[in-house]
């Protein structure tokens, strides 16, 4: 029977995340109460939850949490939300308490972080290595996209990919190679092809040259 005697907020530790339902909950022992007191299954609340949906972000084993009580019934723990302590310190953030960074840090190291600083707001989306990274420069109007060796990939089975804007730089310190069953290369203008060293032009079949002139020097 549900009571609602005295029972307010409590501070636990997660010691279960396998959940035989399925549904997200986890268990929490109490150590105020001695070692081996836990509690039953424990919701999570989240900021959404609905049918294959929501923001899923369970806390790690080991994690200090704040639990609350349905109608004070201790059979019906709801896990608050986490909270950091002398052992498990928050990320570094902003030291001045200028209060300008947002972040979101994994247990491996994947970072999104927003930062509102003044004159540098920007988006930044880093993996663990830090050595791959998506930047929206919001202070500089740009994108920025950096990878480690695995490089880059942009793969369209069944659609298009189009790069746009005023001018269009591809520079590589080794080969730049473009391929496909057939190669369009034009201008509204003038088109322009140089070598430093030695430039070749052929075709298996046919090779044809054409203009109102032609100048071969």
């Amino acid at each position: 029977m549900a009571t609602t005697d005295g029972l307010g907020l409590v501070v636990g530790l997660v010691v279960d995340l396998r959940d035989p339902l399925r549904l997200g909950r986890v268990k929490v022992r109490y150590p105020e109460l001695g070692a081996d007191v836990r509690s039953d299954w424990a919701r999570l609340v989240t900021p959404m939850a609905g049918g294959g949906r929501g923001v899923v972000f369970r806390p790690e084993v080991g994690e200090e949490v704040v639990l609350g009580f349905l109608q004070g019934d201790p059979r019906a723990p709801y896990v608050l939300g986490g909270v950091w302590n002398d052992k498990d310190r928050p990320p570094k953030g902003d030291a001045e308490g200028r209060n300008d960074l947002r972040f979101i840090t994994s247990r491996s190291g994947h970072v999104v972080r927003l930062d509102d600083t003044a004159g540098r707001e920007r988006i930044e989306v880093v993996d663990r290595t830090g050595q791959c990274r998506v930047v929206i420069d919001s202070a500089r109007k740009k994108v920025v996209v950096v990878a480690g060796a695995g490089g880059i990939e942009l793969v369209s089975s069944t659609g298009t990919i189009r790069l746009n804007g005023k001018d269009v730089t591809i520079d590589a310190t080794n080969t730049v190679k473009i391929s496909g069953r057939a190669v369009d290369v034009g201008s509204t203008t003038s088109t322009k092809v140089k070598a430093g060293t030695t430039l070749s032009a052929s075709g298996t079949q046919s090779t044809t040259i054409r203009g109102a002139t032609v100048n071969i020097n």
